[in-house]
């Protein structure tokens, strides 16, 4: 009974490096993809596009390889897609960095709002994270533990002010700093906030069934 129960529980939440790695790729492609087209003499605003491309293109390949597009991915999807779409309605080359802040902004709005439903945006990251066969059982255990329920909305509740104080701070770094520094800069806000969410989501005891 005891060695179930330590299963379940490392199940329900998933280790560091699963968590990073996908967040790593996301962060660490677009990125990549930049300075890849820079180097190739390209402008800002059109390596800052393929940048983007290239991120909806992977959540889009994820989901193939899947066969499954789940809440979170779709959610994700939705975003960047959106922040592409207002880019090139603008075609300036500071707003495809403070489309970002828009992206990040509303995705804090969507998880904060999300704790009013029965269902949090953390619950279905969780199953994203967990993997399909654990999945099904982290819902399970959700039904059955209010502890766990509670757990949801306090991730929940957390990634959203994280995401909406990015967000904020995102925005002076853009249009104070010439391009190529506010591409880093953003980049390092990113990965230093997603750093300390994860940290505090994985070795945390907020909600901690």
């Amino acid at each position: 009974m005891t060695r179930t129960t330590t299963t379940t529980t490392k199940t329900a939440r998933p280790s560091f490096r699963t968590m990073v790695r996908p967040l790593a790729a996301d962060v660490g492609i677009p990125v990549a993809v930049y300075y890849g087209a820079r180097a190739l003499g390209l402008g800002d605003f059109v390596a800052l596009t393929a940048g983007t491309v290239a991120c909806v293109a992977r959540i889009v390949w994820v989901a193939l390889r899947r066969r499954n597009l789940d809440v979170f991915a779709a959610f994700l999807l939705v975003l960047f897609a959106a922040g592409l779409g207002l880019a090139f309605l603008t075609g300036d080359q500071r707003f495809m960095l403070v489309k970002e802040s828009i992206v990040n902004g509303v995705a804090g709005i969507v998880f904060l709002a999300s704790c009013l439903t029965r269902s949090p945006l953390c619950y279905y990251a969780a199953q994203r994270f967990a993997g399909p066969d654990a999945a099904a059982e982290l819902r399970a255990r959700t039904a059955a533990e209010p502890a766990l329920r509670r757990r949801w909305y306090v991730l929940s509740a957390g990634w959203g002010g994280g995401l909406l104080a990015e967000a904020v701070l995102r925005v002076p770094l853009v249009y104070l700093l010439p391009v190529d520094v506010a591409v880093a800069a953003s980049t390092a806000l990113m990965v230093a906030t997603y750093g300390v969410l994860i940290t505090w989501t994985i070795r945390g005891r907020a909600g901690r069934p």
